[in-house]
């Protein structure tokens, strides 16, 4: 039977982990976002050389499966690269999050580079405008919003495949419900208070995006 009591017990403790969460996930975030524009503008302006690569690497990262590249990185590579071996987990599970959906996310800047008309590309140039300047003053403002929503909807599925830190050891939520079900066998409440505090915090998440969209659509 479900133990409330235990339940209530249990939900600090993993809780509490949530810091160590929340620093893989920004951690990786920022990374990942950075490559993700990278690699959308090579996509963009179909950069020579360049393009071929960028467009395998995402079709590699987007379709294999991240416990696939987790353990092949922290198991397979370190077999023959002493910096891998040396890192932390967290360190390597930031990295492998970063590649991963750094993919992701440089679709959906992409599309959002593509959503912004030609034509307004065109005006520019007719008017004297540099590159520089239709990238910073036209194309820039109106792809951020359309490209806010799936970013912000990648940043999440990072929030919930930053899980997978537990399996190299790292004292996550995750790892704090390994360590107390490995004590008390009760994971019915251990991993409902597991869900819990995931959803607490995408919640959160999920209300500052609708304030960024908010302020984005009065800003423009």
């Amino acid at each position: 039977m479900f133990d409330i009591h235990y339940f209530l017990e249990v939900l600090p403790k993993v809780f509490a982990k949530t810091p160590v969460t929340l620093e893989i996930a920004l951690i990786a975030a920022f990374f990942s976002l950075l490559l993700g524009m990278i690699i959308a503008v090579i996509a963009y302006y179909r950069l020579p050389l360049l393009y071929p690569a960028a467009r395998a690497f995402v079709s590699f990262m987007r379709g294999t499966p991240i416990v696939a590249q987790l353990y092949f990185f922290y198991f397979g590579v370190a077999v023959y690269s002493a910096l891998v071996r040396d890192m932390t987990p967290v360190t390597a599970v930031s990295l492998v999050l970063s590649l991963n959906v750094g993919a992701f996310m440089s679709e959906s800047i992409r599309a959002a580079l593509l959503s912004v008309d030609d034509g307004q590309r065109e005006a520019a140039l007719s008017l004297g405008m540099s590159n520089l300047q239709i990238v910073r003053r036209i194309i820039i403002p109106q792809a951020f919003r359309v490209a806010l929503p799936p970013l912000f909807n990648d940043f999440i599925n990072l929030i919930k495949a930053s899980s997978l830190a537990f399996m190299l050891g790292v004292p996550d939520i995750m790892g704090a419900a390994r360590t107390e079900g490995s004590r008390t066998y009760r994971y019915f409440e251990i991993y409902g208070a597991v869900m819990v505090v995931y959803w607490v915090v995408i919640t959160a998440f999920d209300f500052l995006r609708k304030l960024l969209e908010k302020r984005c659509a009065a800003a423009f």
